[in-house]
């Protein structure tokens, strides 16, 4: 069977429609009703759909789905699951069928989409993060449709919002060079040092207080293990386990050296991740958890941060801190960060990292320029003044940010 465009469905092209030159696309969440205060805003310009998760197949676009590929639609999504529900790893079979599912729901989907933008007038699609389903198959189809695409995310420091053409996080837009930052010549007249509690997930257990801090230490921010940063962008730490065996290969190297003053690391969970990882809390008691304590308070008494690729790591440059990486991170730039790629690279960092120095002016300027130059004003889940954010929010869409 064909399915067609109808009277009933939600692009009918019986509505004139030619104004709506920019789609927002949301499953019914805090983005959706966030969109919905958005497309009043704009007077016209744009318009909401909901987000479809499950449909039929439109069999006249299969052609067009074929030029995709599916498999990058599947198969991060299916590494996430399998974060969730470990048996999707140890049961070869389930994890076959799983994947067949989702192979045909997204090639539904896909033409789906096909359909739609075919049939609708708008020049650009906005979605959410647009690395990770069920967000990422519109995306894909918007881009081999013609259309533009812009990706909203949590802002990179705080009280921002990012609205990117290209990519969020690792795949941002945001030039990498230090000479393109320390050539900038705007205001460097960032000066927020006071850093934004998140929220514990809803089904996060507090357990315990406070832990008193060791006198030397650096401080180690766990991060969702499902989420993309890790899934996509974590080319030698796949996990939070694997993230603490290197904490230990690296005291073992560091040990065995005499000119090592020692440190510990101290661990704090990320609070939107529900299960704690209790098997490690008492594993080695040179490494140590502080799931209690405040952030910022661990940044700003560490000798350094080190992170897979957060945003705890931008945190960490706003207190002037020193900041190890070993992930993907658009942030990963000479003078600015000590990104290492692998063990020995992080060995050598953290003999050395008493005698590193902060790059003060390269700091203030990256900062500075995200601020100023990419950042939209206000975090968009809480505005305090609706209409400075709105604003900023319909020039950006006008005029995507590009360095």
């Amino acid at each position: 069977m064909l399915f067609k465009v109808t009277q009933k469905d939600e692009f009918n092209l019986k509505v004139n429609k030619s104004s709506k030159k920019i789609l927002f696309i949301s499953r019914y969440s805090s983005h959706y009703k966030y969109y919905a205060k958005l497309v009043e805003y704009l007077n016209g310009k744009a318009e909401l759909v909901k987000l479809k998760t499950f449909v039929l197949p439109r069999l006249t676009y299969m052609d067009k789905v074929k030029t995709l590929d599916i498999d990058d639609l599947v198969d991060v999504h299916i590494r996430r699951k399998a974060v969730r529900y470990p048996i999707l790893k140890s049961n070869a079979k389930l994890r076959a069928l799983v994947k067949a599912f989702y192979r045909y729901r997204e090639k539904s989907r896909a033409s789906y989409y096909f359909q739609l933008f075919e049939n609708h007038p708008c020049e650009t699609v906005v979605l959410w993060n647009g690395m990770k389903q069920p967000n990422r198959t519109p995306y894909i189809v918007a881009k081999a449709a013609g259309k533009k695409t812009q990706l909203f995310e949590n802002g990179l420091l705080p009280n921002t919002t990012v609205l990117d053409p290209k990519g969020v996080n690792a795949v941002n837009s945001l030039p990498r060079s230090a000479d393109f930052y320390l050539n900038w010549t705007g205001d460097v007249d960032y000066t927020e040092k006071q850093l934004v509690v998140r929220k514990p997930h809803k089904n996060r257990k507090a357990t315990g207080g406070e832990v008193t801090t060791p006198e030397r230490y650096i401080f180690v921010p766990f991060q969702v293990p499902n989420d993309t940063q890790i899934v996509c962008h974590s080319p030698w730490v796949p996990d939070m386990e694997a993230f603490y065996e290197r904490l230990e290969s690296a005291l073992n190297y560091l040990k065995k050296q005499p000119e090592w003053t020692p440190f510990t690391f101290v661990i704090k969970e990320h609070p939107s991740w529900p299960k704690s990882f209790t098997h490690l809390h008492d594993k080695n008691p040179e490494i140590i958890f502080a799931n209690n304590n405040n952030t910022q308070d661990l940044i700003e008494h560490s000798l350094a941060v080190m992170t897979i690729n957060s945003t705890v790591g931008i945190e960490a440059l706003l207190l002037n801190k020193n900041v190890i990486t070993l992930g993907n991170a658009f942030f990963n730039i000479d003078g600015l960060v000590h990104h290492c790629h692998c063990q020995q690279a992080l060995n050598q960092a953290l003999l050395t990292i008493d005698q590193q120095k902060v790059n003060v002016e390269l700091v203030q300027k990256f900062l500075a320029y995200i601020k100023q130059e990419y950042s939209l004003p206000q975090s968009w889940n809480n505005l305090t003044k609706p209409e400075l954010h709105m604003e900023a929010v319909k020039k950006r869409l006008d005029t995507p940010y590009h360095p």
